[in-house]
Parts: C-alpha cells; sequence; structure tokens
C-alpha cells in the first residue's frame, strides 16, 4: 500500500506549513523594489497582509505608511510614485526611516510644482535624496526654508498643530508664510521673514522663535528660551513671555543662566504659587527690577530646598516613571543616571544642586516628564529632564550651569542605550 494516503500528523503538517512560510519569507526578501510595491497594493486588507507577512516587518511597515486608510485614488498615485522611484534604483526606498515621507509624498502628489520622471538624484545618501525629491516635486520657486524641508526626514510633520507636508506645498506654490490657515499665530512681516532664515534642523516652534526673537533684536537668548517649558508649545502666553524676554534683553549685565531659572519661578507664582500663597494667573514684571526679580528667585530656591514644613506626606508623594531604563558605568559603576520617583529625590536633588527641580513636581505627576539625576563617584552632577517624547531637553548642573565634556559623554551614552535624543540646544 502507497504511503502517499497515509495521513499526516498535526506535527508534521505543522512543520511543513512553517517551512513553506519560511521560504515565502526568503523568497520575498529577495524580491526588487518593485515586487514589493505591487505585492503590498495587491493586499486588499491588513489581515489579507499579514496572512503573509509579521506585524512588524518592514513590509508591513511599508503597508501602513503608502497603502492602510488610503483610497483607491490615493493607492494609485502613491503605487506609480514609489514604481518610478523604483525603476531609478535609488537608496530611498531601503530606509525604514522615510517610509513615512515617502507615503505623504505619493499622497500629496497632486501638488507637484514638477513632474517625478524629470528628478534624477545627485548623492547616494538616503536623507540628501530625499530633501531634493521633495524640494523638486513641491518647492517651485526653490525658498521653501531648510528647516521645513528637513522636517521630511525627522519624521516631525505635525508640530503644534502644524501639518509641515500642507506647510511645504504652500510655500512651494510661492505663498507666503504668513497666510497659511493652519498656524497657531498670525505672523506680522518682519517675524515672518525672520523666521525664513531660521537654519535647517529647527522644528516648527524653535523656527517660530527664532523669528520672533530675531524681530524684536533679541536672538541673543535663543539659546536660553529654548530651553524653558515655554519653548515648547505655542498659545495665548507667547506675548507675556516675550515680555519676559524683553525684560532681560534690557537689563545690563545679568548672566543668561538666570532665564530658565526666573521662568521656572514665574510658571509656578503664576499657576500653582509659592509657599502658601494662591496662584497669580495676571502675575507682570511691569515695575519691577531685575534685582528683585533675582532675589524672589533665589528665595524660592531656598523654599524648595527646605521642603515642606509638614512635607512628611508631600515628600513621599511619587508618580508613574517615565520607561526609561537607569545607567550605569560597567562593573565599577563609577557613574550612574537614575530616574527621580518622589517628591522627597526632587527636594533633595534641588538642594544638592542649588537649582529648582523640586517645581517640577506637577508635571513629573501629569507624566509631561521625566526627571533623572547623574552622579559621578557618588556625588550629584547633573540633573536631566525628559519629555515623554523621548527627548533630553534640560541639562543643569550646580547653580545651573551646563554639561562639562566629560558629563556629556555619559549623557550620550545613557541616550543612546535608551533610544533618547538630544536636544541641540542643551
Amino acid at each position: 500500500m502507497s504511503n502517499r494516503h497515509k495521513p499526516v500528523s498535526r506535527q508534521v503538517r505543522d512543520t511543513q506549513q512553517a517551512l513553506v512560510a519560511l521560504a515565502r519569507h526568503a523568497d520575498r526578501r529577495k524580491w526588487s523594489a518593485g515586487q514589493q510595491i505591487e505585492f503590498l497594493f495587491s493586499c486588499a486588507t491588513s489581515k489579507e497582509l499579514y496572512a503573509q507577512v509579521e506585524a512588524d516587518s518592514p513590509l508591513a511597515l511599508r503597508y501602513r505608511h503608502w497603502v492602510k486608510g488610503r483610497t483607491v485614488l490615493e493607492q494609485r498615485r502613491t503605487r506609480q510614485v514609489l514604481l518610478t522611484l523604483a525603476d531609478k534604483r535609488i537608496a530611498l526606498l531601503n530606509r525604514p526611516e522615510v517610509v513615512p515621507a515617502l507615503g505623504l509624498i505619493g499622497k500629496y502628489y497632486w501638488s507637484r510644482q514638477r513632474e517625478l520622471a524629470d528628478w534624477q538624484p545627485r548623492t547616494r545618501n538616503a536623507y540628501g535624496q530625499l530633501e531634493s525629491l521633495v524640494r523638486h516635486l513641491f518647492d517651485g520657486y526653490g525658498d521653501v526654508p531648510g528647516w521645513v524641508l528637513e522636517a521630511w526626514a525627522t519624521g516631525e510633520m505635525n508640530c503644534a498643530g502644524v501639518n509641515l507636508a500642507e506647510l511645504t506645498i504652500h510655500l512651494g506654490a510661492g505663498r507666503s508664510l504668513r497666510s497659511f490657515a493652519g498656524l497657531p499665530r498670525t505672523l506680522t512681516k518682519k517675524q515672518e521673514h525672520e523666521m525664513r532664515q531660521a537654519p535647517a534642523g529647527c522644528t516648527f516652534i524653535e523656527a517660530l522663535r527664532y523669528g520672533q526673537l530675531a524681530s524684536r533684536g533679541a536672538l541673543d537668548w535663543l539659546g536660553p528660551v529654548l530651553q524653558t517649558e515655554w519653548s515648547r508649545t505655542v498659545g495665548s502666553d507667547d506675548d507675556f513671555w516675550l515680555g519676559v524676554v524683553d525684560f532681560f534683553a534690557a537689563a545690563s549685565m545679568v548672566d543668561p543662566q538666570h532665564f530658565g531659572p526666573v521662568c521656572d519661578w514665574i510658571q509656578q507664582k503664576r499657576t500653582v504659587g509659592i509657599g502658601d500663597g494662591p496662584p497669580q494667573p495676571g502675575f507682570s514684571l511691569k515695575g519691577r527690577s531685575m534685582a528683585s526679580v533675582l532675589l524672589h528667585t533665589e528665595q524660592w530656591h531656598r523654599l524648595l530646598a527646605r521642603g515642606p514644613r509638614h512635607g512628611g506626606e508631600l515628600l513621599s508623594t511619587t508618580w508613574s516613571p517615565l520607561l526609561v531604563s537607569d545607567f550605569s558605568s560597567g562593573e565599577d559603576q563609577r557613574v550612574r543616571i537614575t530616574q527621580l520617583r518622589t517628591y522627597e529625590e526632587l527636594v533633595e536633588e534641588g538642594r544638592a544642586l542649588h537649582h529648582c527641580v523640586a517645581s517640577y513636581l506637577y508635571s513629573c505627576q501629569k507624566g509631561r516628564c521625566g526627571i533623572f539625576s547623574l552622579k559621578m563617584d557618588g556625588a550629584r552632577s547633573i540633573t536631566l529632564e525628559v519629555l515623554r517624547n523621548r527627548t533630553v531637553v534640560q541639562a543643569r548642573g550646580r547653580y545651573n550651569r551646563s554639561m562639562l565634556a566629560n558629563e556629556r559623554h555619559w549623557v550620550t551614552r545613557w541616550a543612546a542605550e535608551n533610544q533618547l535624543s538630544l536636544s541641540k540646544h542643551i
């Protein structure tokens, strides 16, 4: 009797199916870019795709950004764009970091100023190719700011509610920045001019702050401004904080390192209150001298360092930490970076380094940020603020000094291990 009619055991059947799946997977990895694109657009649903590839595979990532949720017309446009790029045999299609940007190019291709077929890459660098491609397609006059184009590579295509893809198309058609309907606040002609000069690498908010400060002759204060909480949002308080910048810019011989602590004191006074005093949302610097402001800020620091008078319950206050691992420098553990998890730890950190990190209690409780302490040979050295978007935005040492070279080395290592980004302004 032939063995071909014998029933196959479940174990053998599972093994055969696994081998078939493995063979398919191996073959698919050898496909050309064009074959992969055709396969993705042949899958009508995510379920159909995931029956053939893993949900965390490179193909699944491309499907989510190129196919899923698109109309039939958008899919057709995107497919044609990608196939045209595949014919050019460029590095761009092999980089997972630019997959979202390629999806947006397909989505907005109808707004192009030039034809894709006429574009020729002049560099092998994928990011250089992407910037060149976006400028070719959407920048009709060659004057879209570099910081707008760079957003395509970083993936930060929505900042402060501004759609950077639509802003690219708007500016590329020769229209003014001030006339873009999606701006969070109105701009003067001078602010627009200066904002266009902001360096490449700026986010939309950073470019906005650049334009605001440059238009009032206060560009020297850009660094201190970009280290404050105000620099991360755009709202109705902008005019107030610009007034604070004017207050500092008008003072003679004031150390820029005081700007951040003073802003912390003002924010605390306006939103929470100092000591037993109530919040003062209408607080103003009008009629105040720089000396008195610095004195009040220093007194507040001392109050924070002493901790609450009846602080047993408050000192034990805790919160959910950020999902960022602590760090130690090998077996010797000479260098350690640890997340602070209680109000008492914030108070001790501020007391040791003479700054106002204890004022970050409410931000930590609300999950806006996490506070970390860098210790070298057991001594507190640097306090670090990490936003929930995994960006290190502040690094302050004793009396708010900046990081030293050896401290930056360890912070950079810790950030790399945790896939954190370091703000270029710290």
